[in-house]
């Protein structure tokens, strides 16, 4: 890491754990102001001295409002700091079948790979029912070129992959074993933006992975009239909750290595102002705390509008949003809601579902 930029994220260490500090301070302040209100009413009923009423009402008063304001922020942060793990992973199994999406797919797994962690790409031959195993061997050599490409661009960046070629009758099920069986933690695949199945947001071979995989998974979603992944400008649409908490680590991870820009965008009611930006508040002290920076944001409005709207408008070169896990808010981005993000999003997106 270059000098200048090892100063940097130490200074935003520093200022992370001095945020930090001052929200502590701030609840615990907040704390001794309602105590000290409740023992001047106590004084009030024992001594009978009724001129310390009015003192203590409002020790009372501010002491509620401002914990109301700053124990939610201060609990949701250390909640975040002992949830939150490394980004990287020991075991990343890479599905590739489009020549498209080979330098993409490879440039993510590998930053996201641990120094010494293994990179498996695999090919998948579907087999048709009427068809005995023997069609594979027809794809095989097409199998090959796509992978030994793959592996080019992997041995570029200094990592060298295991290759593997499946025949199998049922696609998703064959990456899922050979996750299971490699122990893999992570899985990339890609998926076309504009090939996208009414009422399935990525297809489904995707759409099954990312259900039902044993690990964390990645996707990538792509437009062919765009560019190969960049993380100069990233934009993190937020809900709060554990997925989203992953894009956002994912997408500080690729500040880090990047020097780019991560906006946190909430979208809501005027009635979940309150909400949002306890939470656009918890993103920035946990990105201080990482040693990087956010830039947030809170709209009102719909989501899909305003997420596109805003990764128009402000010239976004990504967009990761996370899987929800809250049932009420499965359509949020595991349904229709995801499937019209990606699928009207000017610039590429990633989906991240962790680990269940």
């Amino acid at each position: 890491m270059p000098e200048a930029s090892l100063v940097r994220k130490k200074g935003l260490v520093r200022q992370g754990r001095v945020a930090l500090s001052i929200v502590a301070a701030d609840a615990l302040l907040a704390t001794a102001l309602l105590l000290l209100g409740l023992y001047m009413l106590w004084l009030t009923f024992i001594d009978r001295s009724f001129m310390l009423i009015l003192p203590a009402a409002l020790f009372i008063s501010i002491g509620v409002l401002k914990m109301a304001k700053t124990w939610p922020v201060l609990l949701a942060s250390i909640e975040s700091a002992g949830a939150s793990k490394g980004v990287l992973h020991k075991s990343v199994l890479v599905p590739v079948s489009r020549p498209e999406t080979t330098k993409s797919l490879v440039e993510i797994a590998c930053d996201l790979l641990e120094k010494e962690g293994t990179l498996r790409l695999i090919n998948v031959i579907e087999v048709p029912q009427q068809l005995p195993y023997e069609y594979a061997e027809t794809r095989k050599e097409k199998a090959r070129e796509l992978l030994m490409e793959a592996s080019k661009h992997c041995e570029s960046r200094g990592v060298r992959p295991k290759l593997e070629i499946v025949a199998a009758r049922d696609t998703p099920r064959a990456i899922l074993d050979l996750a299971d069986r490699y122990q893999a933690d992570l899985i990339v695949m890609g998926s076309s933006q504009r090939t996208v199945p009414e009422k399935v947001l990525f297809g489904n071979v995707v759409d099954r992975v990312l259900r039902e995989a044993p690990c964390e998974v990645v996707i990538f979603s792509y437009a062919k009239a765009l560019p190969p992944i960049r993380y100069d400008k990233i934009l993190v649409p937020t809900s709060g909750y554990k997925h989203a908490q992953r894009a956002l680590d994912i997408a500080l991870h690729f500040q880090r290595m990047s020097g780019g820009l991560v906006t946190s965008l909430f979208v809501g009611s005027d009635a979940d102002a309150e909400k949002g930006n306890i939470i656009l508040k918890k993103a920035k002290l946990h990105a201080e705390r990482l040693g990087s920076s956010v830039e947030t944001l809170f709209k009102t409005g719909g989501v899909v509008d305003n997420i596109v709207d805003v990764a128009r408008s402000g010239g976004y070169s990504l967009i990761i949003i996370g899987a929800t896990e809250r049932p009420s808010y499965y359509t949020f981005l595991l349904g229709s809601t995801a499937d019209e993000i990606v699928t009207r999003a000017p610039c590429n997106v990633l989906v991240v579902r962790t680990h269940k």
